[in-house]
């Protein structure tokens, strides 16, 4: 695609101060026509991020939403809004809600995902998977020295869980992202007692907490969940190649850039090109009306 080729050049309208910003993308794939394993969840997930996000200080057009429909397409153009948008200096999510085959196989997620994560110029990036054998959908960007940390809710091979309303059990959703999301904003996961609750600490605290809700709560009520795991909880999994604690508190910045206003000097141009071309043209047919 000539916008992931031809990369803009950006002149930012932020003052000298730079502030750290937070940006974020997040998607959820509920529906899936035709097969039969749709999730229902009435996008909780997003909804949690969002929340949480907000409440530590990120601007609400700062976070993009992708419900549902989800495809390559459109997992590039959520790289595309935080490459746009985030410099160096910037904290940015990648969080993604869907059937592990499906991120895999249908996005074509190894195929592009990559090569794109580790070209963002944010030096704080957070990737979280909330899907069936997620270890294997980050493996692909693990690395010591890329400066982000990346969750996934299950091991490579594991089921993961996301509850429904018509299960009547007390979560909905992703059973990890709920206690990752709430952990940020709770002062017991604060386990060093510094007066704030990072990503690592989050995932310390949301880990024995996923585990233990999966084998009290769910395998009683879905014995063929249980048998499907060996009676063992899926255990989510942390790769952090960022240097220190990665917080998400930010500062107020810029709104977004628009990326249909914003082009490419080689593509800007061949706009004015064509532009000029189909002026002259449209000036001679006038002419020859005219005569």
């Amino acid at each position: 695609m000539l916008h992931l080729l031809l990369m803009p050049t950006i002149v930012s309208g932020q003052p000298q101060s730079n502030p750290r910003e937070g940006w974020a993308v997040l998607l959820e794939m509920d529906d899936y026509p035709g097969t039969g394993s749709d999730l229902p969840t009435g996008f909780s997930d997003l909804h949690k991020w969002q929340s949480i996000l907000t409440t530590l200080g990120w601007q609400t057009h700062h976070i993009q939403l992708y419900q549902d429909s989800l495809t390559r397409a459109v997992g590039e153009a959520a790289l595309y809004f935080l490459a746009l948008n985030a410099d160096a200096n910037d904290v940015i999510l990648f969080y993604i809600f869907a059937h592990g085959n499906f991120i895999q196989n249908e996005m074509e997620w190894s195929d592009w995902f990559p090569t794109a994560w580790l070209n963002l110029a944010s030096q704080e990036k957070l990737l979280v998977v909330s899907a069936c054998g997620s270890e294997a959908i980050i493996e692909p960007v693990k690395t010591d020295s890329a400066g982000h940390v990346l969750l996934a809710s299950a091991r490579s091979g594991e089921y993961s869980w996301a509850g429904l309303s018509e299960e009547r059990l007390p979560i909905i959703g992703d059973i990890f992202n709920h206690f990752l999301t709430n952990a940020l904003v709770n002062n017991s996961a604060d386990l060093n007692a510094d007066g704030e609750v990072v990503v690592e600490e989050a995932f310390e605290f949301a880990l024995p907490l996923t585990r233990e809700y999966v084998s009290s709560v769910v395998f009683p009520a879905f014995p063929y969940y249980a048998a499907m795991c060996n009676n063992i909880a899926p255990t989510p999994v942390m790769d952090d190649g960022y240097t220190g604690n990665l917080s998400l508190r930010v500062e107020l910045g810029d709104p977004p850039i628009t990326p249909c206003l914003i082009l490419p000097p080689e593509l800007l141009l061949v706009v004015v090109i064509v532009t000029i071309c189909a002026t002259v043209i449209v000036v001679g047919l006038y002419i020859r009306r005219r005569l």
